[in-house]
C-alpha cells in the first residue's frame, strides 16, 4: 500500500479511487466483487462495499476500514471524504469506464451539494502493473504451489487418455482434479486439442475426439490462493509421426534455450529471440505466430511480455516469473507447444514447474 500511497501524493493528489477486483486483492486480501477502495495520500485505506460481504470483508482485510454502503457508489464515496476537504481525486485510469466517471461525477455533485464543493475527479496512473509484476519471494511460492496442485492433476488423468475421448471430457476431468486437490479453480479455461486442432493456439474443445494414433494438445493451469500457473504438454497416444516428432524436438529446443536465457537484466526481447532465432533456423520460424511467453500472478497474464513487441529496453528483474510456451503450429496438421512457468532470482532463474517434458515422456504407447 506504501508504495500507492507514494505515487497517489506524487500525482498531487489527495486521493485515489480503485475499482479493479484483483487490485483490491493485492492491495488488501480482500476478494468480493463490485467494490472499490479509496487510498488516501496519507492515512488509511478504506473499502467501500455492500452488504453482502459484510462479513467477508471483516475477515479477510481486518487491517482495512470498510464502510457498508446502502445507496449509490458515489453516495458512499462523498459520504467518506466529505468531511476531508479533499481537492482533487484521482480515478483508476484501467479501471473506470468513461461512463463510470460521468456518473460518479454526477452523483457527487448530488452528495456534495449543501455540504461543501466536490474534488476535481482526474485520470491517475496507479502503477500497479508494474508493481504486481514483480512478486515477493511468498508470491512466488503461492504460484509454484499452484504449479506443482496442476501437475499432479495432470499426472492423474494422462495415464487414462484413450482414443474416443472427446477433448471437452478431458478437460472438464482435469479441471475436476485440480479442484479436487484444493484449486480455487481452473486459472482459465482449459484447452484440449486434439490432432489438427492443436494447430489453433486458442482452441475450444469440444466433440471432437482423441485418436489412437493421435497426439494432443493441453494447455491448462489452476488458481490457488488465489495465484496463477500455467502449462503446456503435448501427448501422443503411441507414438508421434516423423513430422511431428521432429517439431516437438525442436520446439523443446526452442523452450530449452529460451529458458537458459532468462537472468536478471536480460532484455525481454532477447529471452523471445533465443527460442525464436532456433525456430526458425529449424525452418519453423513463420508458424511460431505468437509472443514467447507473459508475466503470471493473480492474474493468467501479467507483465513482463516475452515477445518481439516488448519495449525496447524493457528488461528482466529479480521477482518477475514469466511463462515460457514456444510454439509451432502447422495447419491441417496440428501444432505443438511446451510451456512452463520461470522465476528470476538473483543470479539465474527457478523453473517452478517440472513435469517431465522429453519425446519419450510425451510418447505414451
Amino acid at each position: 500500500m506504501k508504495p500507492l500511497q507514494r505515487r497517489v501524493k506524487e500525482a498531487g493528489l489527495d486521493a485515489a479511487l480503485l475499482n479493479l477486483p484483483l487490485d483490491l486483492r493485492y492491495l488488501t486480501g480482500f476478494v468480493g466483487d463490485d467494490s472499490w477502495l479509496l487510498v488516501p495520500a496519507r492515512g488509511g485505506a478504506v473499502i467501500l462495499t455492500d452488504a453482502r460481504f459484510a462479513e467477508q470483508v471483516e475477515r479477510e482485510a481486518p487491517g482495512t476500514r470498510a464502510v457498508i454502503r446502502k445507496g449509490l457508489m458515489a453516495e458512499a464515496v462523498a459520504g467518506v471524504i466529505g468531511k476531508r476537504g479533499y481537492a482533487k481525486l484521482g480515478l483508476q485510469e484501467t479501471g473506470f469506464t468513461l461512463e463510470g466517471k460521468k456518473r460518479l461525477k454526477k452523483g457527487l455533485r448530488s452528495g456534495f451539494r449543501g455540504a461543501g464543493r466536490a474534488p476535481k475527479l482526474v485520470a491517475f496512473e496507479d502503477g500497479l502493473a508494474s508493481q504486481r509484476a514483480l512478486k515477493t519471494p511468498e508470491e512466488i511460492e503461492k504460484i509454484r504451489a499452484a504449479g506443482e496442485l496442476q501437475q499432479r492433476a495432470f499426472e492423474e488423468i494422462v495415464g487414462g487418455l484413450a482414443a474416443g475421448q472427446q477433448e471437452s471430457a478431458v478437460a472438464g476431468l482435469l479441471e475436476y482434479r485440480m479442484r479436487e486437490r484444493g484449486a480455487d479453480g481452473a486459472a482459465f479455461h482449459t484447452i484440449v486439442a486434439a490432432d489438427a486442432n492443436a494447430a489453433l493456439p486458442h482452441a475450444i474443445p469440444g466433440p471432437a475426439k482423441l485418436r489412437a494414433s493421435g497426439f494432443v494438445l493441453i494447455d491448462w493451469g489452476a488458481r490457488l490462493d488465489g495465484y496463477c500457473a500455467d502449462m503446456t504438454r503435448v501427448v501422443a497416444l503411441r507414438r508421434f509421426s516423423r513430422k511431428m516428432a521432429d517439431v516437438y524436438d525442436a520446439v523443446l529446443e526452442a523452450q530449452e534455450a529460451a529458458i537458459a536465457a532468462i537472468a536478471p537484466g536480460v532484455r525481454l526481447r532477447d529471452v523471445d529471440k533465443a527460442a525464436r532465432d532456433l525456430l526458425t533456423a529449424r525452418g519453423y520460424g513463420e508458424a511460431f505466430g505468437h509472443g514467447l511467453g507473459h508475466g503470471l500472478g493473480l492474474n493468467v497474464h501479467e507483465d513482463p511480455r516475452l515477445s518481439p513487441l516488448a519495449p525496447k529496453n524493457g528488461r528482466l528483474e529479480v521477482g518477475h516469473v514469466v511463462t515460457v510456451e514456444p510454439g509451432v503450429y502447422l495447419p491441417g496438421i496440428g501444432g505443438v507447444r511446451i510451456e512452463d512457468d520461470v522465476a528470476v532470482v538473483e543470479g539465474g532463474k527457478d523453473v517452478l514447474t517440472t513435469l517431465p517434458k522429453q519425446r519419450s515422456d510425451a510418447e505414451l504407447g
